[in-house]
């Protein structure tokens, strides 16, 4: 009990290290995480060397002192706190009504590791539905819910993913060339939305966009998907809608 006790009294010491931390104090002192917890400095100074460990707290020189500053464990766990957000509870609305306007089938997908999962999804209001079953997973270098939720991501994780992949193609028209794929992905960004033609059902086209979370970071990917010739002269119209709908489930989240 001693012990258990002992632990959770470090634990909550740590807290009240992080919580010296805010918006107006980014950056503290040893001197002055010692004053703001009302800790001892090698209290303190124990307390941070076991956070530094694990990456939630970074030294920094600023001017010539050395400060401390909250680590990336904090972003990269936000993450997961924004995955946690229902985000088909948020969506469904507004894919239904974004399906009715548009009577194509809507999609919904999300990033796991290094492919996209397709989450929720619409059928069409057409005699012909075509759309990847809930639970299909799809590598991300793959048609244009995976290729937009590869475009948002950090250049260097891109690369990382687009060199561990074995390119299969699902069609004859599924992109498997490197070189295509990166720089697709750049054109994806600048634009904002991704176009796939017969890359997973051969006849097929769609149309993606991302959703961004609270910290405008792409948390999934929206799409609709018809037959070839639903989309004739339609692109700005769908993107547009898309658009739309993607900012709205965006505003939920706030």
């Amino acid at each position: 009990m001693r012990e258990v006790a002992s632990k959770n009294g470090s634990v909550e010491k740590a807290l009240q290290v992080i919580e010296c931390f805010d918006l107006k104090n980014p950056s503290l002192t040893l001197d002055e995480l010692s004053k703001k917890s009302g800790f001892s400095k090698p209290t303190v100074f124990r307390m941070i060397s076991s956070l530094e460990k694990f990456r939630y707290i970074k030294r920094v020189n600023q001017d010539g002192q050395l400060k401390f500053q909250l680590g990336m464990a904090f972003l990269e766990k936000s993450q997961i706190v924004n995955s946690h957000f229902d985000i088909r509870e948020l969506a469904k609305q507004e894919m239904l009504l974004l399906r009715n306007e548009t009577g194509l089938s809507v999609q919904l997908a999300i990033r796991d590791g290094n492919e996209a999962v397709y989450i929720e999804q619409f059928e069409a209001l057409s005699a012909f539905r075509v759309f990847p079953q809930v639970g299909r997973r799809v590598p991300l270098y793959a048609a244009a819910c995976p290729r937009v939720l590869l475009a948002f991501i950090r250049d260097e994780e891109q690369k990382a993913i687009l060199d561990s992949y074995t390119y299969t193609p699902f069609t004859p028209h599924t992109k498997i060339n490197y070189d295509m794929i990166f720089s697709e992905l750049e054109d994806i960004r600048e634009k904002g939305y991704a176009v796939s033609k017969g890359e997973l059902h051969e006849g097929t086209a769609a149309i993606a966009v991302p959703i961004f979370d609270i910290n405008n970071n792409v948390m999934a990917a929206l799409s609709v998907i018809g037959i070839d010739r639903e989309f004739n002269n339609q692109l700005e119209s769908h993107v547009a809608r898309l658009k739309d709908c993607a900012r709205n489930i965006h505003e939920k989240l706030h």
